[in-house]
């Protein structure tokens, strides 16, 4: 598995030890001696880590004291804390704070790989939920002012105030946990915690163990008891994403839950109970899951109490440059620039543009062209927009020969950002805010490598 972990360890050697367990299991590392450096590293280098691992006892800023630093500055960043037996409720704490997981010491190397490959996974399946900064029309942190939005705002809004569980429906990048939080924030749960899991990034066979705690050795590295996302969620909200992938054997637990409020951990005897509200979200037609055996129907309407609709950024193109505006005000802000303008041809391209990957890729192409732009304005090649997304069927030469100037400017991009690493394509990537796999999908489909620079 790959990705970046970032420790925040002061002991020497069990930072050592940390390190050799991830980079054996394939992981990118990066060390830091103490809190106060790790929040240093990362205000340096945001979204170059995928995962923090930090001890909660460390000199100049602990474990805690960094994870709300990330609650602040790095929301979406998953925060793993490492704690000794005396600090286990410090730990659960944070956790129903938002902090991915812990692990107690002395930890078991397998619990540490599926804690750790967990929380990879669930940052690269959810991705970056699309946090707007303050702007006109913003309202718990979306942005919005069409019509279609509105009337999504008064589904939320009377959901919110009900005690029935919220299915929220919606594409990828929609914004379906920003709805989810708000509908936490404005509920009478709001002083209580806010628990996410997503359904797709965790291996089935450990499925019920996250989600419902289990006893000590339960299985293979379960060196204690440890309560589930569930249990701890006890008086606050249980966000589920992607409950569509909720193994089929685990949805008829889940059911149970819903019904009667009870649960067992994983190897253990006792009925537990907690009283969470269930909000679950979905980018599947959960009806055709139905029909083809792979999700319950009694689960669905169970589920299914208020149902959020969340429409596509195409069927609101109102909003897209209020949004954009958004993210180019925070972008630069978080990037100590000064505050770009986007040029008349930028909006227009913008407004244009489908959008198939909706808000998240509105905020990643914003994000991107604040950083490949060299001057006070985004210009449309700055944008790096896919040309077949946004040509007409049926192009003048003129508009071709725009597009293929695009073309050039973004091969040219990637050339230099080539040369400037010494044909290290991986640190031509990190150079520009990307990740390698797409840089080589970039080179392939520009034919990069098959002209001449």
């Amino acid at each position: 598995m790959s990705g970046k972990i970032l420790i925040a360890e002061d002991d020497r050697n069990l930072r050592r030890v940390l390190r050799a367990m991830l980079v054996r299991e394939g992981y990118e590392v990066i060390e830091a001696v103490d809190g106060a450096s790790a929040a240093a590293w990362l205000d340096a280098n945001p979204a170059r880590a995928d995962v923090l691992v930090t001890d909660i006892r460390m000199p100049r800023m602990d474990g805690l004291a960094l994870f709300r630093h990330c609650r602040e500055r790095h929301p979406s960043l998953p925060v793993i804390l490492v704690t000794a037996f005396g600090t286990i409720g410090d730990a659960v704490e944070a956790i129903r704070s938002g902090a991915f997981d812990y692990i107690t010491k002395p930890f078991d190397e397998a619990e540490l790989l599926r804690v750790v490959g967990n929380a990879v996974r669930t940052a690269a399946g959810s991705g970056t939920e699309p946090v707007g900064a303050p702007a006109a029309g913003e309202w718990f942190g979306m942005v919005g002012r069409s019509p279609a939005w509105l009337d999504v705002r008064k589904v939320i809004e009377k959901a919110s105030t009900s005690p029935f569980p919220v299915l929220i429906l919606g594409e990828t990048g929609t914004g379906k946990e920003l709805v989810a939080r708000a509908i936490h924030r404005i509920s009478r749960r709001r002083d209580g915690p806010f628990l996410k899991v997503n359904g797709a990034a965790i291996p089935p066979t450990l499925w019920e163990a996250e989600v419902f705690g289990y006893e000590k050795g339960a299985f293979t590295g379960a060196a204690t008891s440890k309560p589930g996302r569930f249990e701890l969620a006890d008086g606050g909200t249980f966000f589920l994403d992607e409950v569509g992938e909720v193994p089929y054997p685990m949805q008829g637990k889940l059911l149970r839950v819903l019904q009667d409020r009870e649960f067992e951990r994983v190897g253990g005897v006792k009925t537990l109970t907690a009283d969470a509200r269930l909000i679950c979200a979905s980018n599947r037609d959960l009806r055709k899951r139905m029909e083809t055996g792979k999700f319950r129907e009694d689960l669905f309407y169970r589920i299914n109490g208020i149902p959020v609709v969340l429409p596509p950024l195409r069927a609101r193109r109102e909003d897209v440059l209020p949004l954009a505006e958004s993210f180019l005000q925070r972008t630069c802000a978080e990037m100590g620039f000064e505050r770009k303008t986007l040029t008349p041809e930028s909006v227009e391209i913008l407004e244009r543009y489908p959008w198939p990957g909706n808000i998240r890729e509105l905020e990643n192409a914003v994000g991107r062209a604040v950083a490949l732009s060299e001057g006070e304005e985004i210009t449309p090649p700055d944008l790096c927009l896919a040309l077949a997304d946004f040509l007409a069927e049926n192009p003048t030469p003129e508009e071709m020969r725009f597009h293929e100037s695009v073309r050039e400017h973004k091969r040219a991009i990637i050339r230099r950002a080539i040369l400037a690493a010494g044909g290290n394509k991986t640190k031509a990537a990190e150079a520009l805010g990307l990740t390698p796999t797409y840089l080589s999908r970039l080179i392939r489909v520009l034919g990069v490598e098959n002209r001449e620079p």
